[in-house]
């Protein structure tokens, strides 16, 4: 037929565009089958490597099986994880409970307080994992809630049973910033004499006395009870006049006179704790023992520094 209608040389060029339309035809199809498959092991490996990466103790069993069918397909679906607080629903026992001991703990309205979040817990002891020094706690697995309450830059985490009817709060990892009130003029203690560098006034605890100690330029220090007629209880230490120096660089790099004439006050209802009054040169600043781990960071700063100065006297 075709040497029919063509000449030798139209029927080699017809012949070699017809071959060159099948060779393009089969290279489509092989492509497409690869990239079909290509495809579909990249689905398949997906969800394996998905499978293996994904450990029970880190996302929950019907959370993983509702997200796995999805992901294997590569649908293009837009996927959120519901987070723990929306899987649970914390008690409205727990709830009150919580929010009525940081009311008072804050001195503010359970209306300005709100829950940051709350997770269910299983604590090892009677105690909940909060134990005094000197308290026995119970052998025995608790059901319960670890739950987080905020005002302002304040936090509370209290740890609490099943019901609520049990709580203690965690002081360790509450931020809680205490509200310093200003101490009145008649209130102030005399300022210190030039050749003194720092003084702290103790008074109060169980025994209510009072002691004064004071650290001198040439590295004295002297603590003396008030009200000792004898002086019997006098003591004098002493350190480098190298490690004054460096206390009063502290002072200076810890902002101490941004303190001034600031006290920062118990808990309304605390009772028989210690007041120290420190004082500088340059002001006066006042807390107790109950409030110092929540005092600014750098007045705990420097109030360490002191401590720790006290403590290397010899």
């Amino acid at each position: 037929m075709l040497k029919n209608y063509f000449n030798p040389n139209q029927t080699r060029i017809f012949t070699i565009l017809i071959l060159t339309g099948i060779l393009s035809v089969a290279s489509g199809l092989t492509f497409i089958k690869g990239a079909t498959g290509a495809t579909a092991n990249l689905s398949l490996q997906t969800s394996n490597e998905l499978k293996e990466n994904i450990k029970p103790n880190h996302l929950a069993g019907p959370v993983a099986n509702a997200i796995l069918p999805d992901l294997g397909y590569n649908n293009g679906r837009s996927l959120r994880l519901a987070s723990a607080n929306n899987l649970q629903k914390l008690p409205a026992s727990v709830k009150n409970a919580v929010l009525q001991a940081a009311s008072k703990r804050l001195q503010q309205p359970i209306s300005q307080l709100r829950i940051i979040e709350f997770q269910q817990q299983t604590w090892t002891n009677g105690c909940l994992e909060l134990a005094n020094a000197d308290e026995f706690c119970t052998e025995a697995l608790v059901l319960g809630w670890r739950v987080v309450v905020g005002i302002g830059e304040q936090t509370l985490v209290y740890h609490t049973n099943q019901t609520g009817s049990l709580l203690r709060l965690n002081q360790k990892a509450s931020s809680i910033s205490l509200a310093p009130v200003r101490i009145s003029v008649s209130d102030l203690p005399p300022p210190l004499a030039g050749y003194v560098v720092f003084r702290q006034i103790s008074s109060g605890g169980f025994i209510g006395t009072t002691y004064e100690t004071v650290l001198l330029k040439d590295g004295q220090l002297i603590r003396v009870r008030i009200g000792d007629a004898n002086d019997s209880e006098r003591s004098v230490r002493r350190v480098s006049v190298q490690q004054v120096q460096q206390f009063v660089r502290s002072l200076e790099r810890f902002q101490f006179s941004k303190f001034q004439n600031l006290s920062y006050p118990a808990p309304s209802g605390a009772a028989d704790y210690i007041t120290y009054t420190l004082t500088s040169q340059k002001g006066t600043v006042q807390y107790n023992d109950i409030s110092r781990n929540n005092l600014p960071n750098n007045l705990q700063a420097a109030v360490k520094t002191w401590n720790d100065l006290i403590a290397s006297a010899q």
